[in-house]
């Protein structure tokens, strides 16, 4: 089985990304031999980066943040999302939590408690 992670490249190792369709580049984990290609997600579109770590074979994805049209899309062609608190973490971290079972699979009804977004709302308040 093949899982998916958006990474970033840092020096000589590759960290989970805090985007999902805006990051450049996906990570694609072959369980079965514990090899990994790297697929650059040109488009930076989450429906587009769905499609494309599909076609690379992956039928599970591992992310921080997700957005509705990208996370329905994925549901609808048979891939599983796992939610990960970790960023910015070396990929075998993340892959390790997932092989441990310390993953939350994302489902209809707990979507809405990820985070959807990269900015904060609400204000810093000094005394």
């Amino acid at each position: 089985m093949k899982v998916a992670m958006p990474v970033k490249p840092s020096k000589d190792k590759y960290l989970l990304s805090s985007a999902f369709g805006k990051s450049k580049f996906f990570l694609i984990y072959d369980l079965e031999t514990d090899s990994y290609e790297i697929v650059e997600n040109k488009e930076l579109s989450g429906r587009e980066a769905v499609n494309l770590i599909s076609s690379k074979g992956a039928k599970i994805v591992i992310t921080n943040h997700i957005g509705g049209g990208a996370y329905k899309l994925l549901t609808e062609i048979g891939l599983k999302a796992y939610f990960t608190q970790s960023k910015n973490k070396p990929f075998e971290t993340v892959l390790q939590e997932y092989k441990e079972g310390k993953l939350k699979e994302i489902t209809p009804a707990n979507f809405m408690l990820i985070p959807q977004h990269h900015h904060h709302h609400g204000k810093h308040h000094h005394d």
